[in-house]
């Protein structure tokens, strides 16, 4: 009797045992990562979701941070953090995450979530890479949900579009995230600031110099975060980043135009022919550059800067640009303005065109 109830126990128990083994993951796999824990998801209802200064990366990011510092362990909230670090960081800010990631995988060698973040953060920097390593990790893992998601997104977007990848990539996620979403990559760039065009019809108009000249220098911060945007990431061509970067120029020499109108105009006449002359100074350093940069002639540019600011010295080429508001012309728009030719040692021919009042430019190719 006592044979049979140990028997019988003993069966019991080896069922149990076989039980717990079929219902425990295999080694290796992971839970779906779909969504944020309830708890997470009030704490971000409650956060603030209106960025009140896009430039303040400390303030941004600092909520995602302490979120991060509360659950260290939950992947999604990393990949929040990351995102918040792309959408608001520099140059320096991106590195560092990168640098970060990296040691955080090093340190957790055996834990595939740190490695895939690591290589997420590679996203939109070097992205080749990304794809490599999260692809090499998907496939000893391949129910790894987060992985198949950032691959769909980078197949789905411009520069890294591939139809039949996006489409397994996001079959798979899917599929072990039914009804989930994917982001799109990259997110929409702010539009070019339109103060610095403001300001020079403000200026027409005989409006206040001082708020005219603050509002052309905050037309020319926000297009540098724009370009900040744009420069550090391989999302962009190389010819889209060099027009952006022209663009850019091409706003600082109206600014400065305008900063020295509006001196002139408050009685601040001293301070314009400091400003002109460090004018001078810059056309000088670009006529120095031998070599093409971002696709420019430097040196032809720097002689059709120079007219300019002599024509902006000209009192009556002030009361020509009081009394008129230019704009930078497309290809849709037809020339107004004067223009300086040249021909580089390669035969191609670059024009620079400027309106009167020396402040717009505009470097086409011919």
């Amino acid at each position: 009797m006592v044979f049979h109830d140990v028997c019988v126990m003993t069966i019991l128990a080896s069922v149990a045992l076989l039980a717990l083994l079929v219902a425990a993951p295999a080694q290796g796999a992971f839970p779906a990562a779909c969504e944020l824990p309830p708890a997470i998801r009030a704490e971000l209802a409650k956060a603030p979701n209106v960025v009140a200064d896009p430039f303040d990366f400390d303030k941004n990011v600092a909520p995602l941070l302490a979120l991060r510092q509360r659950y260290p362990n939950d992947l999604l909230v990393h990949e929040l953090y990351q995102d918040a670090v792309q959408r608001y960081g520099i140059e320096g800010h991106l590195r560092k995450l990168t640098e970060e990631y990296q040691v955080l995988s090093m340190q957790h060698s055996d834990e595939p979530m740190y490695e895939y973040l690591f290589a997420r953060s590679l996203i939109g920097r070097n992205t080749p890479s990304a794809i490599r390593e999260i692809t090499g990790l998907l496939a000893e893992h391949s129910d790894f949900a987060p992985g198949h998601r950032s691959l769909a997104e980078v197949y789905a977007s411009a520069v890294f579009r591939d139809v039949a990848k996006e489409k397994v990539e996001r079959e798979r996620f899917l599929q072990l995230c039914p009804g989930s979403s994917l982001q799109q990559r990259p997110g929409p760039l702010p539009d070019p600031s339109p103060l610095v065009d403001q300001a020079e019809r403000l200026l027409a108009g005989n409006g206040d110099p001082d708020r005219i000249a603050a509002m052309a220098q905050q037309g020319i911060r926000d297009d540098e975060w724009r370009l900040q945007r744009i420069r550090p990431f391989d999302w962009y061509s190389v010819d889209y980043k060099r027009q952006s970067q022209r663009d850019l120029q091409a706003k600082y020499w109206k600014m400065w135009s305008i900063e020295v109108r509006c001196d002139r105009r408050a009685g601040r006449s001293e301070k314009a022919a400091e400003l002109l002359a460090t004018m001078d100074q810059r056309a000088e350093l670009l006529a120095r550059h031998s070599e093409p940069i971002y696709g420019t002639r430097w040196p032809r540019w720097s002689v059709c800067m120079k007219r300019e600011i002599r024509r902006i010295r000209q009192p009556e080429s002030l009361t020509r640009c009081n009394n008129s508001s230019p704009s930078i012309p497309t290809r849709n728009t037809p020339l107004r303005w004067k223009s300086c030719e040249s021909r580089s040692p390669d035969k191609t021919k670059y024009r620079y065109h400027f309106n009167s009042c020396g402040a717009d430019t505009l470097v086409r190719r011919l």
